[in-house]
């Protein structure tokens, strides 16, 4: 099933703060949000890990989902939000993907699937707590709240 992160920490890009109200409040999925307020830059990024997986290293991994809880302010301008996976402690990230959807209130969105392993070849000892980051972007094109209440992730993984 889907597991929650432990660790946070504001990444490059944008203003350089990412979710800079409440981060650690993305870990749950209680209504409590995590928000990226940007008045003149886009592209907050946040990285979330420590998602515990324990994969036995003989694992084929098959996809990989990243639910995400999120919303906004207001409607106003183009707004989305990015997600992509490191494997060395965010040294090198997969390709992004993006959800759209544009709303007012909470709703959910998973990037990836169980047949979906953006883009690369995985081992299990790249989930480590150190390896396995997930970062998120807030895009904007004029100032706007992004509210993330909740930053999760599901691996399919079988024996070889």
């Amino acid at each position: 099933g889907f597991l929650s992160p432990s660790a946070q920490a504001p990444d490059t890009g944008g203003n350089g703060d990412g979710f800079e109200s409440s981060p650690a409040s993305a870990f749950a999925d209680d209504g409590s949000p995590a928000s990226s307020t940007t008045l003149l830059v886009n592209g907050d990024n946040h990285r979330f890990y420590n998602y515990g997986f324990s994969i036995v290293d003989s694992c084929e991994i098959r996809g990989i989902e990243v639910h995400l809880d999120w919303w906004l302010l207001d409607a106003a301008g183009n707004n989305s939000m990015d997600v992509e996976l490191s494997w060395d402690g965010g040294s090198s990230w997969t390709p992004a993907k993006r959800d759209s959807t544009e709303t007012t209130s909470e709703h959910t969105t998973v990037l990836g699937s169980n047949a979906d392993t953006w883009g690369r070849t995985w081992s299990p000892a790249e989930f480590s707590n150190f390896n396995f980051q997930v970062r998120v972007t807030a895009n904007r094109t004029i100032p706007q709240t992004h509210f993330l209440d909740w930053v999760s992730v599901n691996v399919y993984f079988a024996p070889p």
